[in-house]
């Protein structure tokens, strides 16, 4: 019995030094990444035979005592310990927070006297710590706290830097802002004031405006409180509306205010502008309110700028002015007004432009004549006409008087074709249009072309005739005669003094067979503007002259005939027994009276030619001379 009893003693001794027991802590559980933790083995197991972590999943058991957490999170570690064969782990879920520590937001407001408030809206960190930047004691505030107002000596500027902490952690990130104390508050800058809405009721005017997000902005109509706004750091419309803008000028305060209880009014001089547009026959009569002159600063006022169609149309620079008359304006025409005044306020130019009123213009007065009225011949059967006329009001019809005959033209533009003529005497022409207002021009006056004919040939010489060119404005400024080739192309000009219709062409018999004239009348040289006659004809005969004898002796060596146009020429010269003594296709070059090298007998001989002119023209004849020598 005393054996057993000590045996089992000496199992449960050595089975008490065998077991294992897990236990760890670490020197942070919280703070801002990058995190380096440091766990310390609080396990009472005797010299374990292996002690490891889990920092991660991802990464699996290792010895080290040490670890870096990179990235925010919630993170578990896990402990094993064994010794012998026993071992035993423990695992702290969640057990160490790294935290983001992002720069944080903060707004600064300034305030007059060099106030500068500061107010935290960021929620990430349970408390903050305020730098001024001046020397001044850091300032703690909590997470949620009201605005922080701070006060400096000067104007220089400073950086303000704002430090988030987590508590426990003490760590965070720093964010910072440049800031320039100010004296006073600014002025608000109006920057304009548009009426978009006439109506006695519903009314709206927008006014454009610079805010600073530091202050507020309270707005006075006609010195009455309308409404407050915080500032956004940007260019602003504001909208007034259900007013009587058709009966009633309002004019505009704008008061800013800061965080410190402060505030600043602008002028009282920041007024709408009211148009009416009455439309009158050829005129569109503007009118609008008269501007508070006595709010304006002295000497400030620039102008009054009227637009027509989105364009700057009158510049007006008398403030009292209230009336302008637009009379340059044609029939049903559209129109759309609006003005504006424009003077200098203390911190730019402000201007209040009035609402748009677009009408349709009207009139009875008679539109212009046809301008620059001017005929010409285009081709040998056509002759064009060409003018200028409004391009507005629409133009309904032409009416065109050709040689006392009306004709009425009502698809066409500002020219016509007159076609299908035979021009053997000249032509004139009168037009006058009527337009959608149904008012009818008065006739451009007559214009006639140039029409050209000739007395005839004779001996070589053309005698050209032409009628005056005509046109309303009569101030053409010359003539020129054109000869033309074959395709029409002038290859000769000839300047004529202005009074002269008649020309004499006394080069004709040594110019072209067939002669083709025209008259250029020059209108105005500068633009190209020119008017043309119909072309002109005339054919010459060919000719060859043969001489009945012939003498060798120096003088005429050669028999050949003399002639004009000829085109292509062939002559045989035969003795009185037939046979050929003689062969040329050239006219030019004549027989000189030999026969195979040796001088051919006094005598008769016969010729006989074959010719063809230059307009194809064909010609033979026989005929007999006489050799002497």
């Amino acid at each position: 019995m005393k054996f057993f009893v000590l045996i089992l003693s000496s199992f449960f001794y050595l089975h008490t030094y065998i077991y294992a027991q897990a236990c760890f802590t670490a020197d942070k559980v919280r703070g801002c990444a990058p995190l380096t933790i440091n766990v310390a083995n609080c396990s009472p197991t005797p010299n374990p035979t292996l002690v490891a972590y889990k920092y991660t999943e991802a990464e699996g058991f290792v010895t080290r005592t040490t670890n870096t957490y990179t990235n925010p999170g919630l993170y578990s570690i896990t402990q094993i310990v064994q010794i012998l064969t026993s071992g035993d782990s423990i695992r702290r879920t969640n057990y160490i927070q790294v935290l983001p520590s992002p720069p944080p937001i903060f707004q600064i407001k300034y305030c007059s006297a060099r106030q500068i408030s500061v107010f935290i809206p960021d929620n990430t960190y349970e408390q903050y710590q305020i730098n001024w930047g001046d020397g001044s004691a850091i300032q703690t505030t909590l997470r949620g706290s009201l605005s922080v107002l701070h006060t400096y000596l000067t104007n220089a500027p400073v950086s303000i830097s704002v430090t988030g902490q987590y508590i426990p952690g003490n760590c965070g990130g720093t964010n910072a802002q440049i800031v320039n104390p100010i004296n006073d508050l600014p002025l608000p800058y109006i920057k304009s004031l548009v009426t978009n809405v006439r109506g006695v009721a519903n009314g709206k005017i927008d006014m454009i405006l610079d805010t600073d997000a530091s202050f507020q902005y309270e707005f006075l109509v006609n010195g009455a409180s309308e409404s407050t706004i915080n500032g956004t750091g940007t260019t602003i419309t504001k909208t007034f509306e259900n007013l009587n803008t058709t009966n009633l000028t309002y004019c505009f305060a704008v008061k800013v205010k800061d965080n410190c209880g402060n505030e600043l009014t602008s002028g009282n001089y920041f007024c709408n502008l009211n148009l009416r547009v009455s439309v009158l026959d050829n005129i569109n009569k503007l009118e609008w309110n008269i501007y508070p002159t006595a709010n304006i600063p002295a000497n400030t006022f620039q102008q009054y700028v009227i637009y027509r169609n989105g364009q700057a149309f009158k510049l007006i620079n008398d403030i009292n002015t209230q009336i302008f008359d637009d009379d340059n304006v044609i029939c049903l025409a559209n129109y759309c007004y609006s003005v504006g005044i424009e003077f200098l306020s203390p911190l730019g130019t402000f201007v209040s432009q009035s609402n748009q009123v677009c009408v349709q213009a009207f009139s009875t007065i008679a539109p212009p004549s046809p301008a620059n009225f001017n005929s010409t011949v285009f081709t040998d059967r056509s002759i064009k006409i060409d003018w200028n006329v409004p391009t507005q009001p629409p133009i309904t019809s032409f009416e065109i008087i050709k040689n006392g005959q009306s004709i009425i033209y009502n698809n066409i533009s500002q020219n016509i074709l007159d076609s299908d003529l035979s021009i053997t005497k000249q032509f004139c022409y009168d037009v006058r249009y009527t337009n959608a207002c149904n008012q009818t021009s008065a006739f451009s006056g007559l214009t006639c072309p140039v029409y050209l004919s000739s007395n005839g040939y004779q001996e070589g010489k053309i005698q050209l005739n032409w009628t005056d060119y005509v046109h309303p404005a009569n101030n053409f400024q010359g003539y020129i005669i054109e000869k033309l080739d074959e395709n029409g192309t002038p290859y000769d000009a000839i300047p004529i003094n202005l009074g002269t219709n008649t020309y004499l062409d006394e080069d004709a018999l040594i110019d072209r067979q067939e002669m083709r004239y025209r008259i250029k009348v020059i209108i105005d040289i500068t633009n190209n503007i020119f008017s043309y006659s119909n072309s002109l004809t005339i054919k010459q005969k060919f000719r060859l002259f043969f001489p009945n004898a012939f003498v060798p002796n120096g003088v005429n060596n050669t028999f050949a005939p003399k002639g004009l146009f000829i085109k292509k020429f062939k002559m045989v010269v035969y003795d009185r027994l037939g046979e050929i003594l003689f062969t040329s296709q050239d006219i030019e070059q004549g027989w000189d009276g030999k026969h195979k090298g040796a001088d051919a007998n006094n005598g008769t001989y016969v010729y006989v030619v074959e010719a063809e002119s230059t307009l194809g023209e064909k010609f033979e004849k026989q005929g007999t001379f006489v050799l002497i020598r």
